[in-house]
């Protein structure tokens, strides 16, 4: 009988043994699996994370995708603009240099056309005018030196009729009404050139340096001097 209960107590501590072992064992399970939960839930958060990024990335690709076409599509219009504008500074300045040299020709013609107006006006009142009277009748020798003088005047002294004059003046006035035409012309171009914004600083420099380099020139032109002496 002792034996037995011996063995009894025996069984029974190893029974407390392997009933700690096992709460050891369950409570040692349970804490792997806490940690195992928490890991997982660390795990899912950076996941979602990323995945957010991933799409906030993703989206601002599209945006600059999109900002890029749209910078490209401007960049094709400035450049069409720009060879618009070349080529509309090229015409504006063919223009300018037509109605320069339109205005300098028709400057200097009517420049011409008034000193032969005025040398025909002089010669015309020198002609009109009253020859002084002579005391007594001339001499015999003297009247042959008054016909071979008149003889020997030259055609330009001639006397001009009444209709040469009045055409003399309608050119002239024909003259100005262009001149003040292409002047007209010059100074809108001009303000073509200098009003455009999108034209170069060097270009307007450039066409600025031509017509003060012109205006001298006409102005030469009409003083009658030289051009060099001008500048």
């Amino acid at each position: 009988e002792r034996a037995l209960h011996g063995r009894l107590a025996c069984l029974e501590e190893q029974n407390r043994q392997l009933l700690g072992q096992l709460a050891e064992s369950q409570s040692q399970e349970d804490s792997t699996a806490r940690k195992e939960r928490e890991v997982m839930l660390r795990l899912k958060e950076v996941v979602d994370k990323q995945r957010d990024e991933l799409r906030a990335q993703a989206h601002e690709i599209v945006c600059k995708s999109r900002d890029t076409e749209a910078l490209q599509e401007q960049l094709h219009r400035f450049m069409a603009m720009n060879e618009d504008l070349r080529h509309k500074v090229a015409v504006v300045q063919a223009q300018l240099k037509s109605a320069l040299e339109k205005k300098s020709d028709l400057e200097a013609t009517m420049l011409q056309a008034q000193r032969e107006t005025i040398r025909r006006s002089r010669t015309a009142s020198e002609i009109q005018r009253p020859k002084p009277s002579l005391e007594g009748a001339p001499s015999p020798t003297e009247e042959p030196r008054h016909q071979d003088a008149d003889a020997g005047r030259s055609p330009a002294h001639c006397c001009f009729s009444k209709e040469e004059l009045q055409q003399i003046l309608q050119e002239r006035n024909e003259l100005k009404t262009n001149l003040f035409l292409v002047q007209e012309e010059l100074a809108y171009y001009q303000r073509e050139l200098l009003n455009e914004e999108r034209v170069p600083s060097f270009f307007l420099d450039a066409m600025k340096s031509t017509i003060k380099r012109q205006r001298k020139k006409i102005r030469a032109k009409m003083l009658g001097t030289a051009e060099e002496s001008a500048s």
